[in-house]
């Protein structure tokens, strides 16, 4: 395609949607697609980015609206020759639509990543349509929500999240719990580990995850339970394991950059979200590393794990259910290698080159738009 692809992210924190801008720019600029990633200053998708050795800029951005970002973005459009617009966040959308008001009309592309409703029906009806041609949304409930709240059918695409599942194949399982035996004090070095992964935010369901672990614990003593992540409900979280007394029985190991070690060293993956997944990339990710997976039933989960043969799910906000699984799984370690084995396949469907490819032929389509 003619011109860059100016990449959008205005998130100051490291996420899923992180990941994924830079996988894409990354693949992009592998296939011969100049990229220019723009992200607030310091935040750690710059410095990502910048290792990787894309172009990046910084540009102070301040709510959705913000007219002087908006002019900043513009004068880097016209700057670095750009093509395409694509907007990594919802805050992008509107920032990204502005600066069209200034640079011309190029052909724009937003990703929707999370299921929640768009905000406002008129005002998110105009912001995902004007000066947007495609919405790349990362599940089918996504894409079916999106058209249900007004948004053209043929507007809104299905592409979901990927990875790298050969990364996630060989962690060291013994890196990990090692890095645990200064912080886990009394457990065993053969503990049976049952991890989730998440920012810890109110809808990644790690309450639900904390109550399913003080039930599971009275069935399986030797079970030890790990939470990886940072979130504003980090705090909250810890004074409820308390409460269930799990003090002794779980470890918050905060944020960490070798998830295929950490996936590697669990034995147990559990993904306990309330709302809002799109389509979660740590499933896929435990997924490749072998790892046997209990998760709640929700749209975006479903696209990726079919019950009873890729993992087990249970009914959303349902403890008693979710430690069942959790249970059912340990003890019988047939069903693990099953369902485990039947994961792996299905989550090589997933992987970040099928995502670029789809992604290119939505900018390939889009090449004469104005």
């Amino acid at each position: 395609m003619p011109g860059a692809v100016l990449h959008l992210n205005t998130e100051t924190g490291w996420r899923g949607g992180e990941a994924q801008t830079l996988y894409l720019a990354e693949g992009l600029e592998k296939r011969g697609v100049r990229c220019l990633v723009v992200v607030p200053p310091g935040c750690p998708l710059e410095r990502r980015a910048s290792a990787r050795g894309l172009a990046v800029a910084s540009v102070p951005m301040h709510g959705e609206w913000d007219l002087r970002a908006a002019r900043r973005v513009a004068a880097l459009a016209r700057r670095h020759g750009v093509g395409l617009l694509h907007y990594h966040t919802a805050h992008a959308v509107g920032i990204g639509t502005l600066a069209t008001l200034f640079s011309g009309r190029r052909p724009a592309v937003a990703a929707r990543r999370l299921s929640f409703r768009v905000r406002g029906l008129l005002l998110g009806r105009l912001k995902y349509s004007w000066r947007v041609d495609r919405v790349i949304a990362v599940s089918e409930a996504i894409r079916r929500g999106l058209i249900a709240q007004g948004i053209a059918a043929e507007r809104v695409v299905t592409i979901h999240s990927g990875i790298d599942p050969w990364r996630f194949s060989g962690g060291d399982r013994n890196r990990f719990r090692e890095s645990l035996a200064g912080v886990a004090g009394s457990w065993p070095r053969d503990a049976w580990l049952i991890g989730t992964a998440a920012h810890l935010a109110a809808h990644k369901g790690i309450g639900l995850f904390l109550e399913a672990a003080a039930i599971t614990s009275r069935e399986l003593p030797a079970a030890r339970f790990v939470v990886v992540g940072r979130g504003e409900e980090e705090g909250a979280l810890r004074h409820q394991a308390a409460r269930l007394g799990l003090q002794d029985r779980i470890l918050f190991a905060g944020f960490r950059d070798d998830m295929p070690d950490v996936m590697a060293g669990l034995d147990l993956f559990v993904l306990p979200s309330a709302s809002g997944e799109g389509s979660p990339a740590v499933l896929k990710e435990a997924m490749a590393a072998g790892l046997p997976v209990a998760a709640t039933a929700l749209d975006g989960v479903e696209e990726i794990i079919q019950d009873a043969r890729h993992g087990l799910l249970t009914p959303p906000g349902d403890a008693p259910a979710l430690a069942q699984a959790v249970v059912t799984l340990s003890r019988d370690g047939d069903l693990r290698r099953r369902l485990s084995d039947e994961a792996g396949r299905r989550v090589a469907e997933f992987t970040i080159d099928r995502m670029v490819e789809r992604t290119a032929e939505v900018y390939a389509s889009l090449g004469g738009s104005r």
